[in-house]
């Protein structure tokens, strides 16, 4: 795991291009921009349609349309860390013609194994630091469990 997040964080160090991801939603455009603030920090800016609906500082971030549910799309917005000790740090973004919500951060220390959408409820397998123990997030509505729990501490994907 040390040797995997050593090699991808120097990977994405080593890119300084701004880059842009655009993914289609029956909402509009919702877009992902990043730029390089200095050697270590890339800031993204999201925005739907062309408005700003949050911004954040990870490496290498992607998303993933999931689906559509009740006039809702699904979003998975993932990012590195950057050697903090945990691999990656997702969110469940859920965009309408509304509103933008981001989940708070569902940690994803030893990696992403696999994201599922059905009916507006978003089911995220992550790994452990270990890379074996795997954690279950289970996204519906306005809700989070992880591992069938509330969880007692959460932290934000965007910054305020």
């Amino acid at each position: 795991m040390f040797r995997k997040s050593i090699l991808i964080s120097t990977l994405l160090l080593t890119s300084f291009a701004n880059s842009a991801e655009n993914i289609p939603t029956s909402s509009g455009i919702f877009s992902i921009t990043e730029k390089e603030n200095d050697y270590y920090e890339k800031e993204q800016t999201y925005k739907l349609e062309g408005k700003v609906v949050g911004k954040s500082s990870w490496l290498g971030v992607e998303g993933k349309l999931l689906g559509n549910y009740n006039n809702t799309n699904y979003i998975s917005v993932s990012g590195y860390t950057g050697g903090s000790g945990c691999l990656k740090v997702i969110s469940i973004v859920k965009v309408n013609k509304n509103e933008v919500s981001f989940s708070p951060s569902l940690n994803a220390c030893g990696g992403i194994k696999d994201i599922n959408f059905k009916n507006g409820v978003v089911t995220v397998t992550a790994l452990e630091r270990d890379e074996k123990t795997q954690v279950k997030y289970i996204v519906k509505e306005d809700s989070i469990l992880q591992d069938g729990v509330v969880p007692t501490t959460t932290f934000s994907f965007i910054a305020k």
